[in-house]
């Protein structure tokens, strides 16, 4: 016995209210988004924080029942200290806000908010008073024995589904990592190209012009090759691609403030010379843009590994938590998506919409 419920009843209640946890969840996204939608961590019909949360609420409420004050504000205080502790902890694991309440007042880390505390509130006071003594007297009604063999093999596949889904979030979550990195690269690149630009002349320009349509192939190219490798592989070649532009970038952006400080104090330079710098800017400005559209090849590819899967790969879990934030600026997974496209992403400095 614990807290007076045999392990029988918690294993039992553990399974029931993870699945209709999952239900409330799919139901929930079918009102606000308009379709079904898997909207569970793991790949089963099944939500394994709505279990927790109801096995903490029987232990602690139920000698509550004929106290709705009590039972409502423990029903307010309990599931939301679990989703804080369950969005908390899933962030440390794979540095990513499964869902995200940043956009509404009264938030906690953007993990819980006062709104859905309060329904969480209500909620449970319905599940005690209504819905809970008829899932007890149906418990109470299956055979001990034939009970325990079904939710052996149910715990079996719930394990299983538990590993598979880490393997996965972890990917995922890496996929994310690679993608924050990519746009961080394409950011210090866009920005050395701009302190090129200035000083570029228009020979370089047109040099430059007549070398995008080859960039546009090789990007085609880094492409198909991508496909042939491994996600692992991809990830870590788009990492060494980043660090790479990141490197030129910083090397761009020091030539660059050199030549504006040489400018400033020359008061004249020979023609010759003059034709030498823009030469030479002209090609580390080639050599800028080739790594950015190496990188948008590589993002890409990312992109495209993370829709596979769309009942049991990382596909799914984007689609069932499409508000997800991830990395160290807790960036919309809409922006992580566009943000290597310096024409769609977010400028730095902007602050990201859920």
């Amino acid at each position: 016995m614990l807290f007076g419920f045999t392990f029988y009843q918690i294993a039992a209640y553990f399974l029931i209210y993870s699945c209709l946890g999952w239900c409330v969840e799919v139901a929930y996204a079918a009102v606000t988004r308009g379709k079904l939608v898997n909207r569970g961590f793991l790949n089963g019909p099944v939500c394994p924080i709505y279990g927790f949360g109801m096995l903490a609420l029987l232990f602690a409420l139920t000698p509550l029942l004929d106290n709705n004050l009590l039972l409502f504000v423990g029903g307010v205080i309990i599931p939301s200290a679990i989703e804080l502790a369950g969005g908390w902890l899933l962030y440390e694991l794979y540095h990513t806000r499964w869902w995200d309440y940043t956009d509404r007042p009264f938030n906690i880390g953007g993990f819980i908010c006062l709104e859905f505390s309060l329904y969480w509130g209500l909620g449970s006071v319905f599940i005690m008073k209504l819905v809970h003594p008829t899932i007890a007297a149906l418990v109470g009604m299956a055979p001990v024995t034939a009970g325990w063999v079904v939710m052996g093999l149910l715990y079996l596949v719930y394990a299983a589904d538990v590993v598979a889904t880490s393997i996965t979030a972890a990917g995922l979550a890496d996929e994310l990592d690679t993608l924050e990195k990519i746009a961080d690269g394409i950011h210090d690149v866009s920005d050395a190209m701009t302190g090129l630009i200035g000083s570029t002349a228009m020979d370089a320009d047109q040099k430059l012009d007549e070398s995008r349509l080859q960039l546009k192939l090789a990007g085609a190219e880094l492409r198909s090759a991508g496909e042939k490798l491994s996600s692992r592989e991809v990830r870590r070649a788009a990492r060494a691609k980043a660090d790479e532009a990141m490197e030129a970038a910083r090397r761009a952006s020091e030539t660059a403030r050199l030549n504006a400080a040489e400018a400033a104090k020359a008061t004249r330079l020979a023609a010759a010379g003059t034709m030498e710098r823009a030469t030479d800017r002209a090609a580390e400005l080639l050599r800028l843009e080739k790594l950015r559209a190496e990188l948008e090849a590589r993002a890409d590819e990312i992109q495209a590994q993370m829709q596979r899967g769309a009942f049991f790969g990382a596909g799914r879990l984007v689609n069932a938590f499409p508000r997800m934030r991830h990395g160290r600026r807790h960036l919309p997974l809409d922006d992580l998506r566009r943000h290597h496209d310096p024409k769609n992403g977010p400028k730095d400095g902007d602050k990201p919409q859920p």
